[in-house]
């Protein structure tokens, strides 16, 4: 037997479904806003915690091609720190150094 249900239909229903259950609440939002602060946080340190590391690997690099690649990552780098830095300023976020276990366990190695 084929069914007669249309796309129309399944939007409506699950429009119906999903205005049920997932009210938007100024509670959730500050919610997702935080967890979204806290992720760009934990970027901004390791983005950080690359502008101590990348020196350290350009002076141990064995060509003379790495080190100019690391060059450009360092300038990338810096670049992104940046943008953080402002993105941070913008929306009033005045603390924004988080430690960031996993980048250290990245970066020791290398030391």
């Amino acid at each position: 037997m084929k069914s007669t249900t249309t796309k129309t239909d399944k939007k409506e229903t699950l429009q119906e479904g999903k205005g049920n259950s997932e009210k938007a609440t100024p509670e959730r939002n500050e919610g997702y806003r935080n967890i979204f602060v806290e992720e760009l946080k934990e970027i901004y340190f390791a983005e950080k915690a690359l502008i101590i590391s990348i020196p350290v690997m350009i002076k141990k690099a064995a060509t003379d091609e790495l080190v100019d690649a690391l060059k450009v990552h360092l300038q990338f780098t810096q670049d992104h720190i940046k943008r953080l830095e402002d993105f941070f300023t913008s929306i009033g976020e005045a603390t924004i150094i988080l430690k960031y276990e996993a980048m250290y366990g990245l970066i020791k190695p290398g030391k």
